[in-house]
């Protein structure tokens, strides 16, 4: 389906939801096998939260779909909200209420306090752990599946210079082969739109450029703007290589030039992309008369002059020509080779999480930046329309962040219940009552407020979103 077709917004949520939900039951489920397996009564099963859409019992456990897909819990004897109560809010009161309250409220708990510290912590360490393994597992299949992976994206090479744009104002040029960014090697356009996704403030990048080796400083202004317009600086790559595919009939270059022609300069600006030469046909004005145009057909060398021709439905003046098709290739790996991209990717997302948080703390990346399932969900969406790559390695990054965002010691996260149980192993008891209630709450007002500002940029961001569909 077409990327501006009407149903593509609706579609892109519902596919978005879809692939939340999924990461969330992975998550549930990890600590559901890890209570099973410890001998844990488990009282209910839930994806989501609210009132049950569909409820199933089998034995001792109620399995659940609640109204609102966001979240999850496994309900288990000792921390466990009543079969009967309808909401995330009604377990916390009920929780906060109760005699014994637990460190981490109604998303899993820290179960039956008679069990080992060891098996409350397995159980609190599926879910991440679970997410982790999924993760790998989505990437994996990704690489076996393989994907038409575009030939520019094997390159560094850059295609346009936006016009005004801090790249230009850095002084890079099309026809720019960049080596490092701040300091880290890069060799393929993928490992710069990762780089510069973080979107910092100042970037240190070596380019190639002819025989010369040049560094250069990008300052991104607008770094702190919730969707930015220009997340790589102005820095296009070059998508289609400079060959002519379609002469349109009654255009400016009918008769003139021919589907196989390589543009190699146009008024003396040397091209390196049809990108390039389009968009510097943006700028044509009928006073600047004919464009001279250098190409190269059946190897041989021509110069031509062209007067392009206005075109009312695009409000600008047109050669009349169209680019090749883009360049791809399959990319696909054996089961055994497709171990070490698997890998090695995995890699790269985890700490890139760990890297964006630090300098999240450091301010070099804005907490404008910081964004919430209203953000996450339509993104998922727009992926799945991608291919079943796309949205396979999407899913793997997102699981990725969960497991380990899960495993912070959040209090309200897994990783707030493992520090939890670290602290009762050193004590040999748990901390009282009234102190596990008071963190809870604090944490609870702190993650709420978190919610509420992500929340807000989402909301802000929805714009951009239909505006890009």
């Amino acid at each position: 389906m077409s990327s501006s077709g009407p149903l593509f917004f609706p579609i892109a949520i519902a596919a978005g939801v879809l692939v939340l939900s999924i990461l969330v039951f992975v998550h549930e489920l990890g600590h559901f096998i890890a209570a099973k397996a410890c001998k844990f009564k488990v009282l209910a099963f839930a994806i989501g939260f609210g009132r049950p859409i569909f409820k199933y019992k089998h034995g001792d456990t109620e399995y659940r779909i609640n109204s609102i897909p966001f979240g999850g819990y496994v309900a288990m004897e000792g921390n466990a909200q009543e079969e009967e109560s309808g909401s995330g809010a009604d377990a916390n009161a009920k929780e906060a209420q109760s005699s014994a309250p637990k460190s981490k409220e109604d998303i899993i708990g820290a179960g039956d306090n008679s069990k080992p510290i060891w098996q409350r912590a397995v159980v609190a360490l599926a879910g991440p752990v679970a997410n982790f393994i999924f993760a790998l597992l989505t990437l994996w299949v990704a690489f076996v599946y393989g994907v038409d992976r575009p030939a520019y994206m094997d390159s560094t090479k850059i295609g346009i210079v936006i016009n005004k744009s801090a790249g230009q104002e850095a002084g890079f040029l099309a026809g720019d082969s960049i080596l490092s960014i701040n300091g880290e090697k890069v060799s393929t356009w993928e490992q710069v739109q990762t780089m510069m996704a973080q979107q910092l403030v100042s970037y240190d990048i070596t380019v190639a450029r002819g025989n010369e080796i040049i560094e250069k400083n990008i300052q991104i202004e607008k770094s702190g703007a919730r969707m930015p317009k220009d997340p790589t600086g102005g820095l296009i790559p070059a998508r289609f290589p400079p060959v002519i595919g379609r002469v349109a009939q009654g255009g400016a270059a009918y008769n003139v030039l021919e589907a196989g022609d390589s543009i190699i300069s146009i008024n003396g600006v040397h091209i390196f992309s049809f990108d390039q030469f389009a968009f510097i046909m943006m700028e044509y004005k009928p006073e600047n008369g004919p464009v001279k145009i250098a190409i190269k057909r059946s190897g041989e060398p021509m110069d031509l002059e062209l007067t392009p021709l206005f075109d009312s439905t695009r409000n600008r003046y047109l050669l009349g020509i169209e680019p090749a098709p883009e360049p791809t290739k399959f990319v696909s790996y054996g089961p055994i080779a497709a171990l070490t991209p698997t890998m090695a990717k995995s890699w790269e997302y985890t700490t890139m999480i760990f890297d964006v948080l630090g300098k999240l703390f450091t301010g070099k990346v804005s907490a404008n930046q910081l964004a919430g399932p209203l953000n996450i969900i339509p993104i998922s969406g727009m992926m799945a329309f991608q291919g079943f790559s796309s949205i396979l390695n999407f899913m793997a990054l997102i699981g990725i962040n969960l497991a380990v965002l899960n495993l912070m010691p959040l209090v309200i996260t897994d990783g707030g219940l493992l520090m939890f149980l670290g602290i009762e192993a050193v004590r040999r008891k748990p901390l009282s009552v009234k102190v596990q209630v008071l963190i809870n709450k604090i944490f609870l007002m702190l993650f709420l407020a978190l919610f509420l500002f992500v929340s807000y940029n989402d909301i802000l961001r929805l714009p951009d979103f239909l505006r890009l569909r």
